[in-house]
């Protein structure tokens, strides 16, 4: 474990959040999400991640592709505490070059977080994801444009499955004519989990900018979890890691 100082809540780059009247605080979920953190050069920025084993957080891949030095920050006594990365796997159908790519990545740590963080199912199957099914979203980003000092408050909101389906990927929004007032998707979400439940079913990696936003959006982009399944395995067989099914059962996977 490494001290909080070592890098800053600063938030940069193409990450992104969660505020608006449909968004609020979230301690339920506290558990099983952790901020990812990432350095390069100058450059700070901050996502969120899903815990999904105890040493394997799930999160977007340009939360930390490249030479991005990363780490994991969490709650402790009052303060918070920072975890070191000893591996990362970045989905090979990621591109930081394209609008839209397979934005997922999985990051392993150098042991275990505290025991109560609480690995969260993957979805295994196809599932509903027809429009209008209703998803919950989770990150500890900014709750308005451009206020950063709202960053690293943990919230949720729920949302419905809109138009534009795509096998790999969903679109999410609290409805379709919602404004920033209503639900914003802003810096420091990327990487945060598409639940149904307590099964992660997608993660989030961008968001449709609203008006004049900056920061902001009113629809959320997430990459579906069951067709990375195949990838997702065979990284946390290579880790010697496990993962848990939608049903809550551990799939033990062997390790090389």
């Amino acid at each position: 474990m490494l001290l909080f100082a070592v890098f800053s809540l600063v938030v940069a780059g193409p990450a992104y959040a969660l505020g608006g009247k449909a968004a609020g605080a979230d301690s339920g979920l506290r558990s099983h999400l952790v901020m990812v953190l990432s350095k390069q050069g100058n450059r700070h920025g901050a996502c969120t991640g899903t815990v999904i084993a105890p040493t394997i957080v799930l999160t977007a891949a340009h939360c930390v592709a490249g030479s991005k030095q990363v780490v994991v920050a969490y709650p402790e006594d009052g303060s918070h505490v920072l975890q070191r990365v000893a591996a990362k796997a970045v989905n090979p159908g990621f591109s930081p070059a394209a609008r839209v790519s397979v934005d997922l990545a999985l990051i392993k740590l150098d042991g275990p977080l505290p025991a109560r963080f609480q690995p969260i199912a993957l979805e295994t199957g196809d599932g509903n994801h027809a429009i209008g099914v209703r998803r919950t979203v989770a990150g500890f980003g900014l709750a308005a444009e451009r206020d950063e000092a709202s960053a690293g408050t943990l919230r949720s909101a729920r949302v419905e499955v809109l138009p534009k389906l795509y096998p790999r990927f969903l679109r999410l929004g609290y409805r379709p004519d919602s404004d920033l007032s209503d639900f914003a998707v802003c810096t420091g979400d990327s990487g945060g989990p598409v639940l149904d439940g307590l099964t992660v079913v997608g993660v989030v990696y961008g968001r449709e900018k609203f008006g004049t936003a900056q920061s902001c959006g009113t629809v959320a982009q997430a990459v579906r979890i069951a067709p990375q399944r195949g990838w997702i395995d065979g990284v946390l067989a290579r880790w010697g890691s496990r993962s848990l099914s939608a049903a809550g059962r551990p799939l033990v996977l062997a390790a090389d």
